[in-house]
């Protein structure tokens, strides 16, 4: 009988190390995606030279469409909830409510301040934001993470 309930302990230890195991390497594998996609965004802001934050994808050009189209074919379908001053889009390309999206974009104008606004040309840059989550198999999403990045300045004109 003693073998017996030691053999149950060491079968639940081994358990809970294989669930921490494949939490960890589900981690490490959406934060990889989702370093990924932020990314791939950026670089297609900065390739346009911008985007239009007030619109949604229509038809198969612009920044937007090429953004949902990589969505679609690298198959990312984490959403989280975008911070305030933060344009959510859904993985089409349509604007998302702002606890449902996929990711965000938020255009953050830089010069409007200075005293030689007029003489330089408006420069600004975008800020994206795209999200993770520790996915277990058996318990789901647990936790949501964001990642963050910037593009370069881009000048406007």
């Amino acid at each position: 009988m003693r073998e017996a309930i030691g053999g149950t302990w060491l079968f639940q230890i081994v358990i809970v190390f294989v669930l921490l195991f494949s939490g960890f390497m589900c981690l490490t594998i959406n934060q990889s995606k989702a370093f990924n996609v932020k990314d791939r965004i950026i670089q297609t802001i900065q390739t346009h030279n911008g985007l239009d934050i007030s619109g949604e994808c229509s038809g198969d050009d612009g920044a937007l469409c090429e953004i949902a189209q990589y969505l679609t074919d690298s198959a990312y379908r984490t959403t989280g909830t975008c911070d305030a001053g933060y344009q959510g889009y859904t993985r089409e390309g349509k604007i998302a409510s702002s606890n449902n999206a996929a990711f965000c974009i938020a255009k953050v104008i830089s010069n409007t301040s200075s005293t030689y606004a007029n003489e330089l040309p408006s420069v600004s840059y975008y800020r994206v934001e795209v999200f993770y989550q520790l996915d277990l198999p058996i318990f789901h999403d647990l936790f949501n993470f964001k990642v963050q990045g910037d593009t370069k300045t881009i000048y406007v004109g």
